[in-house]
């Protein structure tokens, strides 16, 4: 057995006295095959990995707008959705993307977590109150760890995003992403999710990921510890939703990835 971090494109400069934790493996045995181990290991994942309120309860049954609306929408589209959706023993509403910003299509806004009052003029609060009153609860989407170079967020800091100085940045899906293994960035995010959260009575969180990551270099970081950055944006994500999760417990996660490839066990501590 051959185990351990993926050595490609990794480093770690360690002085002395300080330390290094390495990633946890989590080791198996089964009798009964795959599907032995499989169920072993989600016995083990469900009772000593996941945590928090919701870790036994059944999850809610929930719409999303997305395929039903994309962009295109105001509070009264979103209000006739869940007008319809109580009826049929629908018990969440998740509002997708398009909320913030200027996000009229995938080109812009990411970074910018603010309402965009001229589909929502009465903010999240408003369209929340009015979700609630078809006997459903809210849910939102949120996408923190990218950037759309087209925001206000990319234009106040450009260097946030990961990039190497002097070469192309690339974009995947119009944006890049955000460069988490700074504190001020993960700040920043808390600071800017903590304030949506409080905003209205959400109950659910659908934190998308949909893009791979490529150029993973830091602005901040020195040449000899550039190889470090990979690592240090993990442990920077785990530490950001340490804070939202520990903030708002009775907020159910979901972790949603389209091309970040994000299935390691730690995600299910928080999501």
């Amino acid at each position: 057995v051959s185990i351990g971090i993926n050595p490609f494109d990794f480093s770690w400069l360690l002085e002395p006295g300080q330390s290094f934790q390495t990633p946890e493996a989590v080791l198996v045995y089964s009798g009964e095959g795959l599907g032995g181990m499989s169920r072993t290991y989600h016995r083990l994942y469900r009772t000593r990995l996941c945590r928090g309120v919701h870790r036994d309860k059944t999850r809610p049954i929930l719409v999303n707008n997305w395929e039903a609306t994309y962009f295109d929408f105001d509070a009264d589209k979103i209000a006739a959705i869940a007008k319809e959706a109580g009826p049929l023993g629908i018990e969440l509403f998740v509002l997708d993307d398009g909320w913030f910003g200027k996000r009229d299509s995938d080109n812009s806004s990411l970074g910018d977590w603010f309402e965009d009052r001229r589909k929502l003029p009465g903010g999240l609060a408003d369209l929340a109150g009015r979700v609630n009153a078809e006997g459903l609860q809210f849910g939102l989407w949120v996408e923190p760890e990218m950037v759309s170079p087209d925001s206000e967020l990319y234009r106040k800091h450009p260097d946030w995003c990961l990039h190497a100085e002097g070469r192309r940045r690339t974009e995947a899906r119009n944006q890049l992403i955000l460069d988490l293994s700074r504190s001020e960035v993960c700040d920043y995010l808390y600071e800017t999710l903590s304030s949506v959260f409080s905003s209205a009575p959400i109950t659910y969180v659908k934190w998308d990921m949909n893009r791979n990551m490529t150029e993973i270099t830091s602005a901040s970081a020195s040449p000899e510890r550039q190889k470090e950055t990979a690592h240090r944006y993990m442990l920077g994500l785990y530490g950001l939703m340490e804070r939202l999760t520990s903030r708002f417990p009775d907020i159910l996660f979901e972790s949603c990835s389209g091309g970040g490839g994000r299935f390691d066990p730690g995600m299910l501590f928080y999501m």
